[in-house]
């Protein structure tokens, strides 16, 4: 079954990804990459099911086992070491990761490719400068956990 637009691609500059005002009134699953165009699966409604559906757990779980982390540390004074607060800072940074990055990818990837969900350019900014920051937060923090223990084994 092939796809048939009938749709002149004039402007060669084109953005992945992006409507023009003259292809608005395009199919709201097809979107244009690099002058060609391809069927957006994840506007499959069952895709999007899937998707919303396994994100969410993953956010709970996530949610749920950093907060536990967090508490097991906070409330057992003889865990107030300095191997623990490096999980601790590991948990807080998964916690964020969790409650902002998960649910804006989710969003991002199931919302229409006309809906320009991140259009605003602040909103934009801040959104793509925080995603990174709080990802790199838990690698980071991964590599000083592996640092300080690699320190106590070798000296």
């Amino acid at each position: 079954m092939a796809l048939d637009f009938n749709i002149s691609l004039e402007n060669s500059s084109m953005v992945p990804y992006e409507y023009h005002k003259d292809q608005l009134d395009i199919d709201a699953d097809v979107c244009i990459f690099q002058n060609d165009y391809h069927r957006d699966l994840t506007q499959n409604s069952l895709v999007v099911i899937l998707m919303i559906v396994l994100y969410m757990l993953i956010t709970v779980l996530a949610l749920l086992g950093n907060l536990l982390v967090i508490w097991t540390v906070w409330i057992n004074s003889h865990m107030h070491t300095v191997t623990n607060y490096y999980i601790v800072n590991l948990a807080v940074s998964d916690l964020l990761v969790a409650a902002l990055v998960i649910p804006l990818k989710l969003l991002e990837y199931t919302a229409p490719c006309r809906w320009h969900i991140f259009r605003s350019d602040g909103l934009c900014s801040v959104v793509y400068y925080l995603l990174p920051v709080f990802v790199f937060a838990s690698v980071l923090t991964l590599a000083a956990i592996s640092i300080e223990r690699y320190h106590i084994l070798c000296y």
